[in-house]
């Protein structure tokens, strides 16, 4: 399927019905048992075999909307374990041409649930709906106006010219701090490589990923139309993204660019490395574990890149945790969990302990959301493990 096909792969429930049918008809479980939400609340009704029951009810009227809690509303986190792992996803056919309307997912179904109390004028946990409101005065959730961006990108001289290839910096920058010192990393390493590129400043907006996990399905098309058109302004033929979440978006379900080329900055910074284009000299003498991203990895199967980015820096020891590559634990931050703390879920805690299992020095990331929840999930637990992005490592190595 072309994104010109997908059509933004948007949907209701109504039409997402035999979906939810097929999860029942199974009813197998096997999204239960590693299901982030499930294990931190102990209750079906969070993992894709509940939440499908729960869409059967509302769409037969034995469910209001109203009377779902919020933890039924926003413990998922959209790591998309049940859509990997369902046995009504298993057949070749679903496995190469498979959509966001055709998969059976827990990740799906709540974000459905969430467009329904967003159309519905429902009352939205308030972290949501200031970032929600935000997004669409200012293109970030943060409540920062435009102008922060432009200068910051106008300090960098990086303004777009002629340049065909941008970094997409995305909603969190320059607005987080982790986030910002991720951006920084990339760039300098870009540099160090003689890539030339732009950015984009405040003519970016969010790609769309934060609003369709807060089940703003209207605002996700508009902004991936905007977008789209701005890529098309100025012959943007390369993307570099900063988050996995963007990149997802953008090669799955955006319409028009499929002549443009994104990627990943893990899976640019590896061709570099690997083509001779930066070298790594210095020793960076740590014990480092990767954290894999779920729209990295298990979204889009990018785990060996930042493992070699990782393995070819002078003095540092790789460590995998148990739960790695497919079977990674999020960090929490997906779906609403960077701006909605729900009392009883703390996957970012959990997933702290499981590195904190394999004792490094240092867990390393690759998407700004993670930097954010296992930062401060560290902090929380008193960890004496520090969190720092790969780009980060890589230009202390330059």
């Amino acid at each position: 399927m072309t994104r010109e096909e997908a059509k933004y792969e948007s949907a209701t429930l109504e039409e997402y019905a035999p979906q939810l049918w097929s999860c029942q008809n199974c009813f197998c479980g096997l999204c239960v048992e590693s299901c982030p939400a499930y294990r931190e609340l102990h209750t079906e009704a969070v993992s894709a075999r509940g939440l499908a029951q729960i869409g059967l009810a509302l769409l037969s009227g034995e469910l209001e909307l109203s009377e779902l809690t919020d933890e039924m509303l926003y413990s998922c986190i959209g790591c998309r374990w049940c859509e990997t792992v369902c046995s009504m996803n298993t057949p070749l056919y679903i496995k190469r041409h498979g959509t966001r309307r055709t998969k059976v997912s827990g990740a799906t179904m709540a974000e459905m649930f969430r467009s329904k109390k967003v159309l519905e004028g429902g009352k939205v946990p308030m972290g949501l709906r200031n970032a929600l409101t935000s997004l669409i005065r200012y293109g970030n959730p943060y409540g920062v106006g435009e102008r922060a961006k432009d200068d910051w990108v106008a300090s960098l001289d990086l303004a777009p010219d002629d340049e065909k290839t941008i970094l997409y910096v995305g909603p969190t920058v320059p607005y987080d701090d982790r986030s910002l010192k991720m951006a920084e990393a990339i760039m300098s390493v870009l540099r160090a490589g003689q890539l030339q590129f732009a950015m984009l400043g405040s003519e970016e907006r969010d790609s769309g990923a934060f609003a369709r996990m807060m089940g703003e399905e209207s605002l996700f098309a508009e902004m991936a139309e905007h977008n789209t058109n701005v890529f098309k302004e100025h012959g943007v033929k390369h993307i570099v993204c900063l988050s996995p979440h963007d990149y997802d978006v953008f090669n799955h379900y955006y319409e028009g660019i499929d002549e443009i080329d994104v990627k990943h900055y893990t899976q640019v910074l590896s061709e570099m490395i690997e083509g001779g284009k930066i070298a790594l000299k210095k020793n960076v003498k740590t014990k480092v574990t990767y954290h894999d991203p779920c729209y990295l990895g298990r979204q889009n199967s990018v785990y060996d890149e930042p493992r070699r980015i990782l393995q070819g820096i002078p003095g540092l020891e790789l460590v995998e945790m148990e739960r790695s590559r497919e079977t990674a634990l999020c960090c929490g931050g997906g779906g609403t969990g960077l701006f909605l703390e729900l009392p009883n879920v703390n996957i970012d805690k959990t997933r702290a302990d499981q590195i904190k299992e394999v004792n490094p020095d240092l867990v390393a990331v690759a998407c700004p959301n993670c930097y954010q929840m296992l930062d401060g999930a560290m902090k929380s637990r008193n960890y004496d493990v520090e969190v720092k992005d790969i780009a980060q490592l890589v230009a202390e190595a330059l």
